[in-house]
């Protein structure tokens, strides 16, 4: 099945969409709650399950509710040193790559909680960067997914009205994100959420591999 024509624009996630980066994050992550507490840290599979979130939400979520105080330690240390060492682990998805030469007749933009520095940094590093048009990553005002402000906003500045647009990402706030910016939205299974959470979203596509997005947007 492919998607109705005309889609002319596609927008991913970065983590788990486009990036496997769950070994950098969650490295990270620790390092900068160590910095903070004594606790025993969380693993890096329970990391991984809450990766697309804010940070503070990840660490709420993980059982480490943190004071204002300790959040601006947590988030500086988290940052300064993921800057320095987002891709020592990080690569792109099988196929991730030959998927978006295949599909360069099409405009891709990228629509992430990271950072807007860390995500240009990131795709930079992987040698990523040429095939996106816009990269919309958190700015200070920005809602974040499952918002649809992070969506719209790419939307305007890739001038590309949302029924001409697909959303493509891993867990539920990018498909509600999509919805919410009335776009059709697509699920992959590979990344940080879950099938069923996923499902319960009801994405417009499903696919198992990146390379899949040839079959719905590919070029006639």
């Amino acid at each position: 099945m492919t998607v109705a024509r005309p889609i002319t624009t596609v927008l991913c996630d970065l983590d788990g969409t486009l990036i496997d980066s769950q070994r950098d994050i969650a490295l990270a992550f620790q390092y900068a709650l160590h910095h903070i507490m004594e606790n025993a840290l969380p693993d890096e599979a329970a990391i991984a399950q809450h990766i697309g979130k804010p940070l503070e939400h990840m660490a709420r979520e993980l059982g480490y509710p943190l004071s204002p105080a300790q959040l601006t330690i947590f988030l500086d240390t988290y940052r300064s040193r993921y800057a320095a060492f987002c891709t020592n682990h990080t690569r792109p998805y099988p196929g991730v790559t030959a998927t978006l030469h295949a599909l360069s007749s099409l405009t891709f933009g990228v629509v992430t909680t990271k950072a807007q520095e860390q995500a240009e940094t990131v795709l930079r590093q992987l040698h990523l960067t040429s095939f996106f048009q816009h990269i919309q990553g958190w700015v200070p005002g920005l809602q974040l997914k499952p918002a649809p402000d992070a969506v719209v906003a790419a939307l305007a500045a890739l001038r590309c009205a949302p029924q001409q647009a697909l959303m493509v990402g891993d867990t539920a706030a990018d498909i509600l994100a999509g919805k919410a910016a009335g776009l059709k939205t697509c699920a992959v299974t590979y990344g940080f959420g879950t099938l069923h959470e996923l499902q319960h979203c009801q994405p417009d596509f499903i696919i198992d591999a990146f390379s899949d997005l040839v079959r719905l947007v590919g070029a006639p």
